[in-house]
């Protein structure tokens, strides 16, 4: 490769600098690049900052897009001048400074300021990982000294593992640690030039062995910080479900295959029909949306973010517990809200989940990472059994505006039906057998009228049937409300769980009845019945394929039984690493380092830590003992017996009787194309046979043995272009 300059020097590239100069260079910069070394940089700083690509706003990605083109451009027109000069004497690309130290000053304070000022949007997590990725941007601008080679990959393998923050699954965690490597292999290569490939792939392996104990006992031992960051951009973050929920809202989430949690249970699988996953509920209806009720959320806001204690616990509300509890873990990805999902009646023991009036739970934050927790149901609770007049206003509050009609239907009913019961049921006929569709198609309505669907349209997913059916019994003066969350779950018989994805989003309605307290009534089951006893239904799986399809669609593949073995295997390893990994909290941290302890004292446990000990120690022996270290001497001798037998699939054979320096003066002169790449290894072969090798220095030594590799990869890529032209 030929060699270049710096492209800003004012000496002329025939000029040839004077000793002094050379030394003021050389002091000023010990770095030396060559264009391949200069885009392998380039390359691994643009790997690096896509792990975290879904992080950064748009202003920041402007930027890393327009410095990463910029300097691409300026280096690559450097390199191609320098390849263009014919002077042997420059070889590399010195201290490649592409811009006035004074830009990169304006690019540096500008941005600084800028991420600053987006800091109040952004989260402190967010602003701070916004400066370590600009930084990491401008640093190859300026990159003059091998302090400032070190610096950059340092800062990429922060940036790179940064991302793990955000998205914690095993395959990206692999990728990570993959790329991690990759750097470190960047300082091995550049500051071991003379170590041949092998050999430094060998110890990036050895070394990334000998951190993995270290690792495993600090990732046991180390204690479970909190984390101490304010939430990034929560509003813009927001996954699945919403806080407020609208006529046809729900019915657009179904058709996204996103996972939403997972849960497995301690004992047998309660049936699909049972599998209503509450999340929130919904008492306060404008005639458009539901929301929660204000008064209660600003509580729960400040009980969120407040002390320890909290107001509304299981204790606190009205509940009459009967039967047994039913054990489960909840695995919840990053929803960026603070709701739970649990079957009811939940109650948690983990104190960093409360729970509200209406009995749903919640976290005290905000869910930006994948979270796992414990709960315990009890199915056969009866929830307020004694309703407040406070709550039972609530829950009869209606705006009579919106629907006349539906609130007419429902004078009428009650005239007709005194018992709560046997209105709810007549209810509920009308949507079995009355021609009442379940779509995820359903009619645009005027201003989400449930007027409309109700006597008009007949068309809806599950928000349209349960918000009508809650309008209508608070409309007869049954106290109801909405509740929103998942229902069923696709069961992964590889590890015995269930996967409850977007597409499972739900509504359904409870209405207090006395001595009952709140029923769960969903008016789906009456329309679609096979939605709720097995997920989808026939017709609206079809559906859901033919809204999903398309061009790029998945649908065929998805039909496939191979495709769905192998989705549920890889699921299965991704869920065992976020349950023992990933759900290595700091609680449960303390409840093993104190099992571990009281087993220490007891004495049980004590021989097994030693043998483990003595294990890893003679691992380490063995792994060391049977290495084979080969000496450079013999590395040399295979390399030029196996150029031999390369030469010799290409007619150019060496003859018993021909001495080295025969063979080679005859490659020489019946193949003079081939003679600057074999020569080399032929003259390292001679000098090894009849020469004292070992008194070349360890350094010439390696340095000798990375030079005739090069001139082997060189020679046999040669043979074969000579083989392709000939053909």
């Amino acid at each position: 490769m030929t060699k270049m300059t710096q492209p800003n020097l004012k000496q002329s590239v025939k000029q040839k600098p004077n000793a002094s100069t050379a030394k003021k260079v050389a002091v000023k910069s010990d770095l030396k690049l060559n264009s391949k070394m200069y885009f392998g940089l380039l390359t691994f700083q643009l790997l690096n900052l896509l792990t975290l690509v879904l992080q950064f706003n748009f202003i920041y990605l402007i930027f890393a897009i327009f410095a990463l083109a910029l300097q691409f451009m300026v280096h690559f027109k450097a390199f191609r001048q320098a390849a263009s000069n014919t002077n042997p004497a420059i070889t590399l690309y010195a201290s490649p400074k592409i811009l006035p130290s004074w830009i990169i000053l304006v690019l540096a304070l500008s941005g600084s300021v800028g991420i600053a000022l987006a800091g109040q949007t952004l989260g402190l997590l967010l602003s701070m990982i916004h400066l370590l990725c600009f930084a990491y941007s401008l640093k190859l601008f300026e990159i003059t000294s091998r302090k400032d080679l070190y610096q950059l990959v340092v800062l990429g393998i922060f940036v790179a593992t940064s991302s793990l923050i955000f998205i914690q699954s095993i395959y990206f965690s692999v990728a990570v640690i993959v790329l991690v490597l990759a750097n470190f292999w960047i300082l091995i290569h550049y500051f071991a030039p003379t170590m041949a490939l092998p050999a430094q792939t060998k110890l990036l392996a050895k070394l990334s062995l000998y951190s993995v104990p270290v690792a495993i006992v600090l990732f046991i031992v180390f204690p479970k910080l909190s984390p101490f960051w304010q939430v990034p951009n929560v509003e813009s973050a927001k996954v699945g479900l919403s806080d407020s929920v609208k006529i046809g809202d729900i019915a657009q989430l179904a058709l996204s295959d996103e996972l939403a949690f997972r849960v497995s249970f301690q004992n047998n699988n309660p049936e699909h029909s049972q599998l209503y996953w509450r999340a929130m509920v919904l008492d306060d209806f404008d005639g458009v949306t539901w929301r929660q009720d204000q008064q209660e959320e600003g509580q729960h806001n400040k009980q969120r973010y407040g002390s320890a204690s909290l107001n509304h616990t299981k204790d606190s509300v009205d509940v009459a517990i009967k039967g047994t509890g039913l054990a489960y873990q909840v695995i919840a990805e990053p929803s960026f809200q603070s709701w739970l999902f649990a079957l009811d009646f939940a109650t948690s023991e983990q104190g960093n989940i409360g729970q509200r009036d209406d009995y749903a739970l919640f976290y005290r934050g905000i869910i930006s990472q994948t979270l796992s927790y414990q709960v315990t149901s009890y199915p056969k609770a009866i929830l307020a059994p004694n309703l407040s007049e406070e709550s039972r206003a609530l829950n009869l509050a209606l705006s009579t505006d919106n629907n006349p009609k539906l609130l007419a239907k429902a004078q009428q009913l009650r005239k007709q039906y005194s018992e709560d019961k046997s209105l709810i049921n007549h209810v509920l006929a009308e949507f079995n057998q009355q021609d009442y569709f379940y779509t995820l198609q359903p009619p645009t309505l005027n201003n989400n009228s449930l007027d409309q669907f109700y006597f008009d349209t007949r068309a809806g997913f599950c928000e349209h049937y349960a918000s009508t059916f809650t309008y209508l019994m608070r409309a007869a003066g049954i106290p109801a409300r909405m509740v929103v969350g998942y229902l069923g779950g696709e069961l992964n018989p590889n590890g015995n769980y269930l996967s409850v994805y977007q597409r499972n989003a739900h509504a359904w309605s409870e209405v207090w009845l006395p001595e009952s307290g709140w029923q769960r009534v969903d008016p789906t089951a009456a329309v679609d019945p096979e939605r709720v006893e097995r997920g989808f239904s026939n017709n609206l799986r079809q559906e859901y394929n033919h809204l999903s399809s398309g061009l790029f669609s998945m649908q065929s593949i998805r039909a496939m039984q191979w495709y769905q073995q192998l989705k549920m295997q890889i699921d299965a390893i991704d869920y065992q690493w976020t349950r023992w990994v990933i759900g290595y909290t700091g609680q449960k941290q303390s409840r093993v380092m104190a099992q571990l302890i009281a087993s220490l004292k007891q004495g049980k446990a004590l021989g097994y830590f030693i043998l483990i000990l003595i294990g890893v120690a003679l691992l380490f022996y063995f792994v060391k003992s049977v290495q084979v270290k080969d000496k450079p001497k013999d590395r040399i001798k295979a390399l030029y017996l196996k150029t031999l037998a390369l030469l010799a699939q290409h007619n150019v054979v060496k003859i018993k009787s021909m001495t080295a320096q025969q063979f080679a003066h005859f490659v020489d002169t019946t193949h003079p194309d081939l003679a600057a790449n074999f020569s080399p290894i032929s003259k390292s072969f001679t000098e090894l046979a009849y020469q004292n090798f070992e008194e070349i220095s360890k350094q010439e030594r390696n340095k000798r043995l990375a030079e005739i590799q090069g001139s082997y990869r060189k020679l046999r890529w040669q043979l074969w272009l000579n083989k392709l032209s000939v053909k």
